[in-house]
């Protein structure tokens, strides 16, 4: 993981940068080689002659930015709290990440059965055989005109008044 810490408009003392990177250190063992950066500024705000500082943490993790804000007067206490805040948006991201997986294996397969290209809409064949509609705003990911008979996609259904119509559909790949 590449690192950085930076101080603006204040001197980051020797016990802040000890507790920095010890957190740091933690969140490298719990989340190895999952961030590839991690940038930490503490920057002493207009009002930091009264104790005022804040802190800015950005980590790169694959496919998205994670941002920690605080402001604060106690900067131990603030480490803590945005190092903590970290870990949490960090497992959640873990969390999506599982979950978008589980929830795309969950969704069924079928195979498109017709396209009527000029009225925007077209059917697919389910695994069980049902034939489901679509229209063509369900279609994610490719264009509509880009559909063939055949392709196998995935989709989400819902049985509508008349008759099982899917929400989306996106090619099974």
């Amino acid at each position: 993981m590449d690192v950085h810490i930076e101080a603006k408009n204040v001197t980051l003392l020797p016990n802040w940068e000890e507790k920095i990177n010890e957190e740091i250190a933690k969140i490298q063992r719990h989340f190895p080689d999952l961030i590839h950066h991690l940038r930490f500024e503490l920057i002493g705000t207009k009002h930091h002659r009264l104790g005022y500082v804040e802190i800015h943490i950005v980590a790169s993790v694959p496919g998205e930015t994670i941002v920690v804000k605080r402001k604060g007067e106690r900067v131990q206490l603030l480490l803590v709290e945005c190092f903590d805040k970290l870990d949490r948006q960090i497992r959640e991201y873990n969390r999506r990440r599982q979950g978008i997986i589980k929830s795309h294996e969950m969704h069924p397969v079928g195979s498109i059965k017709r396209i009527f290209r000029e009225e925007g809409y077209g059917f697919l064949e389910g695994a069980d055989g049902e034939e489901i509609y679509f229209q063509q705003s369900a279609v994610k990911t490719i264009p509509f005109k880009d559909l063939e008979v055949g392709d196998l996609v995935r989709y989400e259904g819902e049985q509508r008044e008349k008759g099982p119509q899917a929400i989306w559909i996106k090619p099974a790949r």
